[in-house]
Parts: structure tokens; sequence; C-alpha cells
């Protein structure tokens, strides 16, 4: 039987709960590709042996004057692929058709660690820094008054609007659940409020592991908090579904990318 090429979203979803700090060390090492990328490309080097590090194609490295070793073989990403379409009117007048491009994702080889290459010595860009009031403004999220009065709550979302109690144990991880909410659509017709106990639905379970992702990929206190609900809820489910899974990484990319202040700010 062959060899697995990589992981389902799912898979690496389950990996990042369980195993402490998989994630910053996936964004350490490939910061500049979307957290799903990152773990993906991680895992690979994981199972290969092979030393994480900067990430480029085979005519991206003989740019930067490097050789990809005789023998290497790629890591997968997943990527955007364009599908051209041409459609047709229905009108009686004979007009040209129209090309129409859309995109599907497929997963492609075409990438090489730094260690599977030899050459000059290369740049590694430094990891970026996060500003949540940067992300907010990228995001077009408001922040609110916090205006519950059950003691319980933590934070809500509503709209594109978040808010969290001045007495929340982990603010900033509230924060990104809340954020969170926005950014998956869960709040496009609904308030959503949280307490301590999040409710054992998959929205929330979404939130939580988009709140998981950003607070140990930026070495934030809460990251265990999230992973005990997370793997509680994974008892009763044999795992998070790979569509849900996606969803959750693009969408703690989004923030963390949000988050990324201009040059020559804070």
């Amino acid at each position: 039987m062959p060899e697995k090429q990589h992981a389902t979203w799912g898979e690496l979803l389950r990996d990042a709960v369980e195993k402490p700090g998989r994630m910053l060390e996936a964004y350490s090492a490939f910061h500049n590709y979307s957290m799903g990328n990152a773990l993906l490309a991680l895992e690979q080097c994981v199972r290969r042996n092979l030393q994480p590090g900067p990430l480029n194609t085979y005519r991206g490295w003989l740019e930067r004057k490097r050789q990809v070793r005789k023998g290497e073989s790629g890591i997968t990403l997943c990527m955007p692929m364009p599908i051209k379409r041409t459609t047709h009117t229905d009108s009686a007048e004979e007009e040209p058709a129209e090309s129409q491009t859309r995109y599907a994702f497929r997963f492609r080889a075409y990438w090489f660690v730094l260690a599977q290459t030899e050459g000059e010595e290369t740049y590694v860009a430094a990891i970026p820094g996060f500003d949540t009031d940067t992300a907010l403004g990228t995001l077009h999220i408001t922040r609110i008054p916090f205006d519950e009065i059950n003691g319980n709550i933590q934070g809500f979302a509503r709209q594109r609007e978040i808010a969290v109690s001045p007495l929340a144990a982990l603010p900033h991880k509230t924060t990104f659940h809340e954020v969170a909410h926005v950014v998956l659509g869960h709040t496009a017709t609904e308030t959503l409020v949280d307490g301590e106990l999040t409710p054992r639905h998959l929205r929330e379970v979404e939130a939580e592991s988009v709140a998981l992702i950003c607070c140990e990929t930026l070495g934030l206190e809460g990251a265990e908090f999230c992973r005990g609900y997370i793997q509680h809820w994974l008892k009763t489910e044999k795992e998070i579904p790979n569509h849900s899974a996606a969803r959750i990484f693009a969408a703690a990319t989004s923030i963390l990318k949000a988050g990324i202040p201009a040059a020559g700010s804070l």
C-alpha cells in the first residue's frame, strides 16, 4: 500500500489540539502561509524527518541560488487552481461567449523546505507581530460596551460587533472566540452569548478552536482551557468534520494576518 501523502484537515486539527506547541512550531516555521498549510507542511516534515524551515517552489529556490537536492520529493500544500468556464446568454442575438475564471482548491507537491536544498545562504523573514486593535479594524469588527448582567457570561458577538466582560478570566481568549464567531459567519442573523462552559454545538467548537489556534500561535494564555473543552467534545464525536476544520483554519489565518501592524506602526 502506498504511503499516505498528507493528513486531512480534520486529522491536522485533532493533532494540533492533542499536542501542545504544535501550532506555535508550525507558525514559527511557516508563518508566510495559511495556518492549515503551515500545519500540513509541519506534519510532512515531522513524518519525513525534515527540519522545518523556509518553504519555496523548485523555481523559487533557483531564483535564490539554491538547488533542490536530487531525489527529494516535494511538500504538499493546498492551493487555489484557476478553472475557466465559458458562459452563454439566452439572448437571440449572437453574442460572444464570456469566459469566467473560478478557483478550486487542490493538493499539489510543489514546495521544498530549506533543508532539502543546497547553495547560497537565504534570508529568513522574521515572525510578524500581532495587534488586536489592528485585527479588529482590518476585519471591520467593532468593540461595544459589555451590557450583560449575567455574571457568568464572558462575552458576546452580534453582527460585526463584539463585547468582552471586564471580569472575563482570559479576555484575549474570549476576544478571539467572539471575533471567530463573526469571521465564521455565525453572527449573520443572531446574537451569540458565551458563558464559562461553552455549549456543545459545532459553532461553539469552531470558535473555540480558532481561539485555541490564535492563543497558542501567539504564545498567549488560554490554550489549555480551549484544549480541554475541545478534547472533551471530541470524546463523543469521532472527529471535527473536514469542512469544519478547513473553516477553522481559514478563520484563524484571517485573524492572525489581519493583526499584523503596518510598517512603522506598533
